[in-house]
């Protein structure tokens, strides 16, 4: 038996009311509820009314606030949201530091040998620029997401993990934290280039998120037209 749309408005408010307000894990689990429903229904001839409390206890665990000291404590979001932040912050950190520790490694011997000059500086002037474009591409996809019709969790993760990448990529390109690789000593050269790398990727992978959420707006609008 399908469902009215005005009982599934039910269920999606119900949804709403219970901090699901992003669009891409509501409909998907929207659509799961509703096929429940709708089989309960068809097999077991009980009222929609009876069945939607018994399915919306069942479901009751993932839409409980939850927190993580993946995420931080203080962040607390319906579980189900919860464990998709903490499943992309993990693949996201694993990456990050699978893809920089060999290239680290290399880069910082490169420089026990000093560079020229005029190498060097067009070298840490290059990094800089990349910072600052890279800060200021993450502030204007935060406008963007904050412009934008819809939320999603691609969004919501973005704009929690981006803040502390954006201030120091920014402090980094203003020249406000140094970039003197040729006067520390091997430890403070890796620790630099490591760190430096894990702010470039770090952010790479967080506009990614911002892409996705611009891809399932952009799919929500041709659904809907």
């Amino acid at each position: 038996m399908k469902l009215t749309n005005q009982q599934i408005a039910q269920i999606e408010e119900t949804l709403v009311l219970n901090g699901l307000v992003y669009q891409d894990v509501k409909l998907e689990l929207l659509d799961h509820i509703a096929s429940e429903i709708e089989e309960k229904i068809s097999n077991e001839e009980i009222s929609f009314e009876v069945i939607f409390k018994e399915v919306f206890e069942k479901w009751k665990p993932e839409l409980r606030p939850s927190s993580s000291s993946w995420v931080g404590l203080m962040n607390s979001v319906p579980k189900i949201v919860l464990d998709k932040w903490v499943s992309i912050t993990k693949r996201q950190q694993l990456k990050v530091l699978l893809i920089i520790i060999f290239p680290a490694l290399i880069f910082t011997l490169f420089f026990k040998t000093n560079f020229e000059k005029y190498d060097y500086t067009i070298f840490t002037q290059f990094l800089k620029t990349i910072s600052l474009l890279t800060s200021f591409l993450i502030v204007l996809a935060k406008i963007m997401i904050w412009n934008s019709k819809i939320k999603t969790t691609f969004g919501f993760i973005f704009n929690k993990s981006t803040p502390v990448y954006m201030f120091f990529l920014l402090f980094y390109g203003l020249g406000v934290l140094p970039m003197k690789f040729t006067i520390w000593d091997f430890g403070t050269r890796l620790f630099f280039v490591s760190m430096l790398s894990f702010l470039f990727l770090n952010s790479i992978f967080c506009l990614r998120l911002a892409y996705k959420h611009f891809q399932f707006e952009k799919k929500l609008s041709f659904s809907k037209s």
